[in-house]
């Protein structure tokens, strides 16, 4: 009988760690980077993401051609535009990226020379 009442507390948590992760999906904010720009060369993406409060769960949309990528990369290699050790890419198009870590996250263009021009941007999300 014990194992019983362990395997329905255990469903229990299943089933509300299951109900968090949706609600907090249906509370993301979807955020177009560029806005109707899109991810190009001679937008102020510093000046978008200032102005935007990114919290855990959000989503980010990229709409680009295909001269250009989506890096997530480490801090140092925004500061330097270093494309050669992404955490992650893209070059698809359209790419969602789901902020899932509070603090500054960074992406830059992963297409060489475009990071360089202002295709890059820090995203500080909130918990």
């Amino acid at each position: 009988m014990a194992r019983s009442g362990a395997g329905t507390t255990m469903a229990g948590v299943v089933v509300v760690m299951w109900w968090c992760m949706v609600v907090q999906r249906l509370e993301a904010t979807v955020f177009t980077v560029g806005e109707t720009s899109g991810w190009v060369v001679g937008v102020d993406y510093d000046a978008w993401a200032k102005s935007k409060n990114f919290k855990l769960g959000d989503l980010l949309v990229f709409d680009y051609s295909s001269a250009y990528a989506i890096d997530e990369v480490f801090e140092n290699d925004y500061n330097t535009c270093n494309i050669d050790h992404p955490i992650s890419s893209d070059n698809s198009g359209s790419t969602v990226i789901s902020l899932l870590n509070a603090g500054p996250n960074y992406f830059i263009c992963g297409t060489p020379g475009y990071c360089a021009q202002g295709m890059k941007f820090i995203a500080n999300v909130t918990a």
